[in-house]
């Protein structure tokens, strides 16, 4: 089990969500060179969040990396979904 990761606030009030839907964390760590807090979790996303302004949605589909994410300030920060 993870210790539970500090994001951005609109990343953090999605991956609560997530844990709250029975999701749990699968990895944390960085993805170089620009991503500093990359979070994984275990299965998809349980819903579609609504984005704001420094929050994108996009749909990956490679089951090399992981099914979606949610990517704070150009992938400063990102929540992932597995398959």
């Amino acid at each position: 089990m993870h210790a539970l990761p500090k994001m951005a606030p609109p990343l953090q009030a999605i991956l609560m969500s997530e844990l709250s839907r029975g999701n749990s964390i699968l990895s944390v760590g960085d993805w170089p060179p620009t991503c500093r807090l990359l979070v994984t979790l275990a299965r998809p996303f349980r819903k579609k969040y609504a984005t704001v302004a420094e929050v994108e949605y996009a749909v990956v589909n490679d089951p090399h990396y992981w099914k979606a994410e949610y990517r704070y300030r150009n992938g400063l920060e990102c929540l992932a979904c597995g398959f």
